[in-house]
C-alpha cells in the first residue's frame, strides 16, 4: 500500500523492495525462507508498475545491515537518490541501528503512519512525513493466523497474488 501510494502522489520514481536475507535484529527464525520470500515479493511487484525487487542483499555478508545495503546499493547506482520508507512504529529504534549516524546522513526518510501512532523522530537525520496511515496488519500476526490455519483471514490483508503463492504453499507457516 505504502509504494503504491507514494509512487501514486509522485514522491518517488520508483520503489525497490530488497527482501532481508539475514535479518540483523534475530529475526530470521519467523521468517519464511528467502526464496519463498522472493517470490512472494515477486508475485507483488511483477503486477505493479513502478516497484522491483531488488536481491542485492543476498550478496551481502550476513547480518544484513542497513548501512551495507545502502552502501552497496550507493556503489552500484551512484546516480541514484535513495530514500528509505518506513513506518513510525520503528522510528524509536532508529537509534540502535548499525551505523546510524552515517546512516542518517545519506539517506532521506520517508515516514508512512502505522498503527495510529505518529512516532517520535530522532534527532538528526532528514524525515519526510507522509500523508498515509496504513491499516494496522502486522506480519508477526498473519504467520501466526497462517499458523492456525486461519488463511482466509489473511487472505483478505495481503494482495490476492501472495494469497495465491501462500495457498499454493500450505505448510510455509506452519
Amino acid at each position: 500500500m505504502a509504494s503504491r501510494y507514494l509512487l501514486d502522489q509522485g514522491l518517488v520514481d520508483a520503489v525497490w523492495w530488497l527482501p532481508v536475507h539475514r535479518h540483523a535484529f534475530d529475526k530470521d527464525s519467523g521468517l519464511a525462507s528467502w526464496d519463498h520470500r522472493l517470490a512472494m515479493a515477486r508475485a507483488v511487484t511483477d503486477e505493479q508498475d513502478g516497484l522491483e525487487v531488488d536481491e542485492i542483499e543476498r550478496q551481502l555478508s550476513a547480518p544484513s545491515y542497513t548501512w551495507d545495503t545502502v552502501t552497496a546499493l550507493r556503489t552500484r547506482h551512484p546516480e541514484t537518490r535513495f530514500s528509505w520508507i518506513i513506518g513510525t512504529d520503528i522510528l524509536a529504534d532508529l537509534p540502535l541501528w548499525h551505523r546510524w549516524e552515517e546512516l542518517r546522513e545519506v539517506l532521506d526518510f520517508l515516514i508512512v503512519g502505522r498503527g495510529g501512532s505518529l512516532g517520535v523522530m530522532p534527532p538528526g537525520g532528514r524525515f519526510t512525513r507522509v500523508d498515509l496511515t496504513l491499516p494496522d496488519i502486522s506480519s508477526t500476526r498473519l504467520r501466526e493466523q497462517l499458523a492456525a490455519g486461519r488463511f482466509e483471514r489473511v487472505r483478505k490483508a495481503v494482495p490476492a497474488s501472495v494469497a495465491n503463492y501462500l495457498k499454493d504453499h500450505p505448510d510455509l507457516y506452519r
